[in-house]
């Protein structure tokens, strides 16, 4: 499938951000905007409300049986929230007109006129702080803010990459499918108060296209042994396609 490839370096500088946006043959944009010091504030808060919610889960079936008082406080409600205004502040921030010219590009690649088949548009995406790289980048709705209209059979997707790592990747080029089943590594953790079961059921029907091996806590064994033992699996020789984690 053929893949159009752009790189976008977003440096945190002080109180602002530049963006760069390349392509092709040294083709370039550029942009600095204003970092919003919210958008710290609503990623904590959607922490926050996400460590609450899941020890909730973690203490409900002892909550249930009444040795601890019913807590009145709905967590998951919280978080739901919490997730609905991070994800607008950081809506919000990217939506500037200073990165218009960024969004419309990666846009015009989506549309290419002279596609008859579906094609992918991958931003590799490169940051240089915890700060940025936290944040959802996934959720990012590049045709909502562009006068393109995203209707070809370009698809958009982001990939992160480590601010390390210089291995160049060439624009425009074929990428060629997987000749065998995909690898996939489910690594479950804790299960107190959590039922895996829905889990391992959509892992399940998988099986056909993917090989998958489970790993994961279970009773009596170490917290040290299964942290090795995960260590170990992940750095399998022959790698693995997919990381699941749950727990």
């Amino acid at each position: 499938m053929k893949s159009k490839i752009f790189h976008l370096k977003v440096i945190k500088i002080k109180s602002g951000c530049n963006f760069e946006l390349s392509w092709e043959n040294g083709k370039t944009i550029a942009a600095i905007v204003d970092y919003p010091q919210d958008l710290d504030q609503g990623y904590q808060d959607w922490k926050h409300a996400y460590i609450n919610c899941y020890r909730d889960l973690r203490v409900i079936k002892i909550k249930k049986s009444g040795s601890i008082p019913s807590s009145k406080k709905d967590h998951a409600g919280f978080l739901r929230e919490a997730e609905a205004r991070f994800l607008s502040l950081f809506d919000r921030w990217l939506r500037d007109g200073e990165l218009y010219e960024i969004r419309e590009e990666i846009a015009k690649a989506a549309t290419d006129s002279s596609s008859n088949r579906r094609y992918w548009v991958d931003i590799i995406l490169t940051c240089n702080c915890p700060e940025l790289t936290r944040l959802p980048w996934e959720a990012w709705e590049i045709s909502t803010t562009t006068r393109t209209n995203l209707s070809g059979f370009g698809t958009i997707r982001i990939a992160r990459v480590s601010n390390t790592i210089h291995a160049g990747i060439s624009h425009d080029k074929i990428i060629p499918g997987i000749r065998r089943r995909a690898r996939v590594l489910a690594i479950l953790g804790d299960e107190k108060g959590l039922d895996f079961k829905e889990d391992r059921k959509a892992l399940a029907h998988l099986s056909k296209l993917s090989e998958i091996k489970f790993i994961g806590w279970q009773p009596g064994k170490d917290s040290t042994s299964l942290k090795q033992e995960i260590v170990k699996e992940i750095a399998n020789p022959r790698g693995w396609d997919i990381l699941f984690f749950a727990g």
